[in-house]
Protein backbone atom coordinates (compact mmCIF):
# COMPACT_ATOMS: atom_id res chain seq x y z
CA UNK A 1 0.00 0.00 0.00
CA UNK A 2 1.51 3.15 -0.73
CA UNK A 3 2.07 5.77 1.87
CA UNK A 4 -0.35 8.57 2.07
CA UNK A 5 -2.94 7.15 -0.31
CA UNK A 6 -5.97 7.10 0.52
CA UNK A 7 -8.34 3.77 0.57
CA UNK A 8 -11.65 2.38 1.93
CA UNK A 9 -11.62 -0.26 4.82
CA UNK A 10 -14.17 -1.49 7.18
CA UNK A 11 -13.77 -1.48 11.30
CA UNK A 12 -13.55 -4.77 12.84
CA UNK A 13 -11.94 -4.17 16.69
CA UNK A 14 -12.39 -1.38 18.50
CA UNK A 15 -10.88 -0.69 21.89
CA UNK A 16 -9.85 2.87 23.58
CA UNK A 17 -9.14 4.70 20.69
CA UNK A 18 -6.88 1.61 18.66
CA UNK A 19 -8.94 0.40 15.76
CA UNK A 20 -8.28 -3.03 13.02
CA UNK A 21 -9.02 -2.58 9.92
CA UNK A 22 -9.84 -4.87 7.19
CA UNK A 23 -9.26 -3.91 3.56
CA UNK A 24 -11.35 -5.32 -0.06
CA UNK A 25 -8.60 -8.16 -0.12
CA UNK A 26 -9.14 -8.94 3.86
CA UNK A 27 -5.70 -7.76 4.67
CA UNK A 28 -5.98 -6.55 8.29
CA UNK A 29 -4.18 -3.31 9.60
CA UNK A 30 -4.00 -1.36 12.99
CA UNK A 31 -5.16 2.07 13.22
CA UNK A 32 -5.70 5.34 14.66
CA UNK A 33 -8.19 8.09 14.19
CA UNK A 34 -6.69 11.65 13.16
CA UNK A 35 -6.82 14.80 14.72
CA UNK A 36 -9.90 15.49 13.25
CA UNK A 37 -11.36 13.35 15.15
CA UNK A 38 -10.47 14.73 18.17
CA UNK A 39 -11.59 18.41 18.14
CA UNK A 40 -14.87 16.84 16.65
CA UNK A 41 -18.58 16.61 17.73
CA UNK A 42 -19.01 14.15 15.51
CA UNK A 43 -19.41 10.69 16.12
CA UNK A 44 -15.93 8.15 16.31
CA UNK A 45 -15.77 5.05 14.20
CA UNK A 46 -17.27 2.15 15.37
CA UNK A 47 -17.05 -1.58 15.24
CA UNK A 48 -18.79 -2.02 11.10
CA UNK A 49 -18.29 1.41 10.02
CA UNK A 50 -16.63 1.93 6.21
CA UNK A 51 -13.96 4.54 6.59
CA UNK A 52 -11.35 6.07 4.38
CA UNK A 53 -7.94 6.58 5.68
CA UNK A 54 -4.22 6.50 4.40
CA UNK A 55 -0.97 4.03 4.95
CA UNK A 56 1.57 5.47 7.45
CA UNK A 57 5.22 4.40 7.98
CA UNK A 58 4.80 1.26 9.56
CA UNK A 59 1.99 -0.18 7.78
CA UNK A 60 -0.80 1.31 10.27
CA UNK A 61 -3.38 3.28 8.84
CA UNK A 62 -4.65 7.14 9.54
CA UNK A 63 -8.96 7.09 9.48
CA UNK A 64 -9.86 10.24 8.67
CA UNK A 65 -13.31 9.86 7.96
CA UNK A 66 -16.69 8.11 8.23
CA UNK A 67 -18.54 7.06 5.44
CA UNK A 68 -22.59 7.32 5.79
CA UNK A 69 -23.84 4.69 7.94
CA UNK A 70 -27.08 3.04 6.48
CA UNK A 71 -28.05 1.86 9.97
CA UNK A 72 -26.66 1.95 13.66
CA UNK A 73 -27.28 -0.07 16.91
CA UNK A 74 -26.88 2.51 20.02
CA UNK A 75 -27.88 2.62 23.37
CA UNK A 76 -27.82 5.44 26.17
CA UNK A 77 -24.53 6.31 27.94
CA UNK A 78 -25.22 7.48 31.59
CA UNK A 79 -21.87 9.13 31.64
CA UNK A 80 -22.30 11.20 28.14
CA UNK A 81 -24.12 13.20 25.93
CA UNK A 82 -23.65 10.97 23.53
CA UNK A 83 -24.86 7.42 22.85
CA UNK A 84 -22.66 4.42 23.36
CA UNK A 85 -22.64 3.01 19.05
CA UNK A 86 -22.47 -0.78 19.69
CA UNK A 87 -21.87 -1.22 16.00
CA UNK A 88 -23.03 -0.16 12.48
CA UNK A 89 -23.65 -1.19 9.08
CA UNK A 90 -25.87 -4.09 10.43
CA UNK A 91 -28.89 -5.66 8.15
CA UNK A 92 -30.02 -8.19 10.98
CA UNK A 93 -29.67 -8.31 14.66
CA UNK A 94 -30.62 -11.72 16.89
CA UNK A 95 -31.61 -10.23 20.37
CA UNK A 96 -30.37 -13.67 21.76
CA UNK A 97 -32.15 -14.69 25.34
CA UNK A 98 -31.86 -18.30 27.05
CA UNK A 99 -34.70 -20.44 28.00
CA UNK A 100 -34.04 -20.36 31.54
CA UNK A 101 -34.89 -18.07 34.22
CA UNK A 102 -33.09 -14.81 33.07
CA UNK A 103 -35.95 -15.06 30.41
CA UNK A 104 -36.85 -11.43 30.31
CA UNK A 105 -39.99 -10.63 27.72
CA UNK A 106 -39.17 -6.93 28.91
CA UNK A 107 -35.59 -6.58 28.44
CA UNK A 108 -36.04 -8.14 25.05
CA UNK A 109 -38.46 -4.92 24.15
CA UNK A 110 -35.44 -2.83 24.47
CA UNK A 111 -33.57 -4.92 21.91
CA UNK A 112 -36.35 -4.83 19.71
CA UNK A 113 -36.40 -0.74 20.31
CA UNK A 114 -32.85 -0.53 19.78
CA UNK A 115 -32.57 -2.24 16.61
CA UNK A 116 -35.63 -1.19 14.91
CA UNK A 117 -34.75 2.59 15.77
CA UNK A 118 -31.32 2.38 14.00
CA UNK A 119 -32.76 0.38 11.05
CA UNK A 120 -31.76 -3.41 11.61
CA UNK A 121 -33.90 -6.03 11.54
CA UNK A 122 -34.48 -7.90 14.79
CA UNK A 123 -34.92 -11.69 15.09
CA UNK A 124 -35.62 -12.70 18.62
CA UNK A 125 -33.47 -15.86 19.26
CA UNK A 126 -34.39 -18.17 21.98
CA UNK A 127 -31.71 -20.19 22.95
CA UNK A 128 -30.90 -23.36 25.21
CA UNK A 129 -34.36 -24.41 24.01
CA UNK A 130 -33.22 -27.97 25.48
CA UNK A 131 -33.54 -26.02 29.33
CA UNK A 132 -37.08 -25.60 28.59
CA UNK A 133 -40.34 -27.81 30.28
CA UNK A 134 -43.12 -26.23 27.67
CA UNK A 135 -40.86 -24.46 24.58
CA UNK A 136 -43.73 -24.25 22.52
CA UNK A 137 -45.44 -22.09 25.02
CA UNK A 138 -42.46 -20.35 25.22
CA UNK A 139 -42.02 -19.26 22.05
CA UNK A 140 -45.27 -18.68 21.56
CA UNK A 141 -45.78 -16.21 24.16
CA UNK A 142 -42.36 -14.39 22.55
CA UNK A 143 -44.27 -13.88 19.52
CA UNK A 144 -47.52 -12.92 21.10
CA UNK A 145 -45.92 -9.94 22.46
CA UNK A 146 -43.69 -9.34 19.54
CA UNK A 147 -46.81 -9.61 16.64
CA UNK A 148 -44.53 -9.78 13.28
CA UNK A 149 -41.36 -10.51 14.46
CA UNK A 150 -39.55 -13.97 13.84
CA UNK A 151 -39.06 -15.92 17.01
CA UNK A 152 -36.92 -18.98 16.65
CA UNK A 153 -35.55 -21.39 19.37
CA UNK A 154 -32.52 -22.85 19.08
CA UNK A 155 -30.10 -25.30 21.15
CA UNK A 156 -26.16 -24.17 20.00
CA UNK A 157 -25.06 -27.15 22.25
CA UNK A 158 -26.93 -30.07 20.72
CA UNK A 159 -27.40 -27.91 17.22
CA UNK A 160 -30.92 -27.77 17.07
CA UNK A 161 -33.40 -25.37 14.77
CA UNK A 162 -30.08 -23.74 13.14
CA UNK A 163 -31.35 -23.98 9.84
CA UNK A 164 -33.58 -21.09 10.07
CA UNK A 165 -31.09 -19.20 11.97
CA UNK A 166 -28.23 -19.62 9.31
CA UNK A 167 -30.76 -18.58 6.61
CA UNK A 168 -30.36 -14.93 7.84
CA UNK A 169 -26.57 -15.64 7.04
CA UNK A 170 -25.82 -14.21 2.94
CA UNK A 171 -23.48 -13.31 1.22
CA UNK A 172 -22.59 -9.52 1.66
CA UNK A 173 -24.96 -8.82 4.75
CA UNK A 174 -23.75 -8.20 8.22
CA UNK A 175 -25.60 -9.62 11.25
CA UNK A 176 -24.89 -9.25 14.89
CA UNK A 177 -25.70 -10.88 18.63
CA UNK A 178 -26.76 -9.18 20.75
CA UNK A 179 -27.84 -10.32 24.48
CA UNK A 180 -26.97 -11.01 28.18
CA UNK A 181 -23.89 -12.20 29.72
CA UNK A 182 -24.27 -16.59 29.22
CA UNK A 183 -26.78 -16.56 26.46
CA UNK A 184 -24.51 -18.13 24.30
CA UNK A 185 -24.63 -15.50 21.97
CA UNK A 186 -20.80 -16.68 20.76
CA UNK A 187 -21.65 -20.75 20.78
CA UNK A 188 -23.93 -19.38 18.42
CA UNK A 189 -21.75 -17.60 16.37
CA UNK A 190 -19.42 -20.34 16.18
CA UNK A 191 -22.23 -22.90 15.35
CA UNK A 192 -23.43 -20.14 12.48
CA UNK A 193 -19.83 -20.44 11.04
CA UNK A 194 -18.74 -24.16 11.56
CA UNK A 195 -15.69 -22.63 13.55
CA UNK A 196 -14.29 -21.80 17.17
CA UNK A 197 -13.06 -18.68 16.89
CA UNK A 198 -15.38 -16.95 19.38
CA UNK A 199 -14.45 -18.91 23.12
CA UNK A 200 -17.19 -19.55 25.33
CA UNK A 201 -17.86 -20.22 29.08
CA UNK A 202 -20.47 -21.81 30.98
CA UNK A 203 -22.85 -19.94 32.80
CA UNK A 204 -22.61 -19.44 36.93
CA UNK A 205 -24.69 -22.56 38.64
CA UNK A 206 -26.05 -20.29 41.55
CA UNK A 207 -28.34 -18.15 39.44
CA UNK A 208 -27.79 -19.42 35.92
CA UNK A 209 -26.25 -16.12 34.75
CA UNK A 210 -23.72 -15.78 32.85
CA UNK A 211 -20.16 -14.85 32.73
CA UNK A 212 -18.21 -11.89 30.32
CA UNK A 213 -17.08 -14.34 27.37
CA UNK A 214 -16.64 -11.41 24.86
CA UNK A 215 -15.22 -8.56 26.24
CA UNK A 216 -15.01 -6.33 22.56
CA UNK A 217 -17.38 -5.87 19.76
CA UNK A 218 -15.45 -8.13 16.75
CA UNK A 219 -16.30 -8.55 13.34
CA UNK A 220 -15.25 -11.36 11.48
CA UNK A 221 -15.63 -12.49 7.50
CA UNK A 222 -16.68 -16.11 6.99
CA UNK A 223 -17.94 -17.88 3.88
CA UNK A 224 -19.33 -15.93 0.91
CA UNK A 225 -17.91 -13.01 2.38
CA UNK A 226 -21.10 -12.54 5.22
CA UNK A 227 -19.62 -10.43 8.16
CA UNK A 228 -20.89 -11.66 12.03
CA UNK A 229 -20.38 -9.45 14.35
CA UNK A 230 -20.69 -10.53 18.15
CA UNK A 231 -20.98 -8.24 21.22
CA UNK A 232 -19.59 -8.46 24.75
CA UNK A 233 -23.13 -9.31 27.41
CA UNK A 234 -25.21 -5.97 28.10
CA UNK A 235 -26.20 -5.14 31.75
CA UNK A 236 -28.95 -2.93 30.55
CA UNK A 237 -30.04 -1.59 27.46
CA UNK A 238 -30.54 2.17 28.24
CA UNK A 239 -32.43 3.26 25.12
CA UNK A 240 -31.06 6.26 23.31
CA UNK A 241 -32.82 9.64 22.45
CA UNK A 242 -34.72 9.12 19.40
CA UNK A 243 -36.09 5.20 19.88
CA UNK A 244 -38.67 4.44 18.05
CA UNK A 245 -41.03 2.65 20.51
CA UNK A 246 -43.99 2.76 18.16
CA UNK A 247 -42.92 -0.38 16.42
CA UNK A 248 -42.68 -2.33 19.51
CA UNK A 249 -45.80 -1.32 20.78
CA UNK A 250 -47.44 -1.58 17.55
CA UNK A 251 -50.87 -2.06 19.81
CA UNK A 252 -50.91 0.30 21.62
CA UNK A 253 -49.66 3.11 18.79
CA UNK A 254 -52.60 2.00 16.80
CA UNK A 255 -55.23 2.46 19.60
CA UNK A 256 -53.45 6.13 20.24
CA UNK A 257 -54.52 7.49 17.00
CA UNK A 258 -58.14 7.40 18.77
CA UNK A 259 -57.51 9.02 21.93
CA UNK A 260 -59.38 12.69 22.29
CA UNK A 261 -56.07 14.19 22.47
CA UNK A 262 -53.10 14.18 20.58
CA UNK A 263 -50.57 14.53 23.01
CA UNK A 264 -52.42 11.94 25.29
CA UNK A 265 -49.78 10.02 27.83
CA UNK A 266 -52.51 7.00 28.22
CA UNK A 267 -52.88 7.31 31.88
CA UNK A 268 -55.33 9.84 33.51
CA UNK A 269 -56.72 11.63 30.58
CA UNK A 270 -60.27 11.38 29.45
CA UNK A 271 -61.30 9.56 26.42
CA UNK A 272 -58.13 7.71 26.00
CA UNK A 273 -58.22 5.67 23.66
CA UNK A 274 -55.83 2.51 25.08
CA UNK A 275 -56.80 2.75 28.20
CA UNK A 276 -60.05 1.39 27.26
CA UNK A 277 -58.27 -1.46 25.15
CA UNK A 278 -56.56 -2.40 28.11
CA UNK A 279 -59.69 -2.29 29.96
CA UNK A 280 -61.27 -4.63 26.89
CA UNK A 281 -58.20 -6.80 27.51
CA UNK A 282 -57.23 -6.14 23.94
CA UNK A 283 -54.08 -4.72 25.58
CA UNK A 284 -51.99 -6.33 28.36
CA UNK A 285 -51.92 -4.17 31.23
CA UNK A 286 -48.08 -4.89 31.27
CA UNK A 287 -48.02 -3.64 27.96
CA UNK A 288 -48.75 -0.36 28.74
CA UNK A 289 -46.75 -0.08 32.12
CA UNK A 290 -44.04 -0.85 29.84
CA UNK A 291 -44.33 1.68 27.60
CA UNK A 292 -44.85 4.64 29.72
CA UNK A 293 -41.92 3.74 31.57
CA UNK A 294 -39.49 3.23 28.50
CA UNK A 295 -41.72 7.12 27.00
CA UNK A 296 -40.53 8.80 30.04
CA UNK A 297 -36.79 7.08 29.77
CA UNK A 298 -36.63 8.63 26.55
CA UNK A 299 -37.95 12.07 27.82
CA UNK A 300 -35.41 11.92 30.16
CA UNK A 301 -32.51 11.14 27.44
CA UNK A 302 -33.83 14.04 25.16
CA UNK A 303 -33.29 16.46 27.96
CA UNK A 304 -29.87 14.86 29.23
CA UNK A 305 -29.28 14.96 25.67
CA UNK A 306 -29.89 18.73 24.84
CA UNK A 307 -28.24 19.94 27.86
CA UNK A 308 -25.34 17.81 27.89
CA UNK A 309 -24.48 18.48 23.99
CA UNK A 310 -24.52 22.41 25.04
CA UNK A 311 -21.97 21.16 27.38
CA UNK A 312 -19.78 19.51 24.87
CA UNK A 313 -19.90 22.13 22.20
CA UNK A 314 -18.44 25.05 24.59
CA UNK A 315 -15.81 22.55 25.40
CA UNK A 316 -15.32 21.33 21.74
CA UNK A 317 -14.75 25.42 20.85
CA UNK A 318 -12.54 26.34 24.16
CA UNK A 319 -10.10 23.28 22.93
CA UNK A 320 -10.24 24.69 19.08
CA UNK A 321 -9.37 28.30 20.33
CA UNK A 322 -6.72 27.03 22.48
CA UNK A 323 -5.03 25.13 19.73
CA UNK A 324 -5.75 28.30 17.52
CA UNK A 325 -3.66 30.60 19.91
CA UNK A 326 -0.71 27.91 20.40
CA UNK A 327 -0.21 27.66 16.92
CA UNK A 328 -0.28 31.59 16.97
CA UNK A 329 2.18 31.89 19.28
CA UNK A 330 4.25 29.35 17.93
CA UNK A 331 4.41 31.10 14.40
CA UNK A 332 5.26 34.67 16.68
CA UNK A 333 8.29 33.06 18.27
CA UNK A 334 9.83 31.46 15.08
Amino acid sequence: MNLNSTSRFRVIFESREHYRLIDENKNIFAAEISGFFRFSAGSWPAVGDWVEGTAQPGGWILIEEVLPRKSLLSRSDPGSARPQILAANVDVLFVVTSANPDFNLNRIERYVAMATSGGVLPVIVINKIELAENAAALISETESRFTGLKVLGVSAVECRNLGELKSYVKPGLTVAFAGSSGVGKSSLTNALTASEAMSVSAIREGDGRGRHTTTHRVLQYFADNCAVIDTPGLRSVGLSDGADLDSVFAEISASARHCRFRDCRHETEPGCAVKAAVDSGEIAPERIQNYNKLGRELAFEERKHNKAVMSESKKLWSKRSKAIRQNAKIRDDS
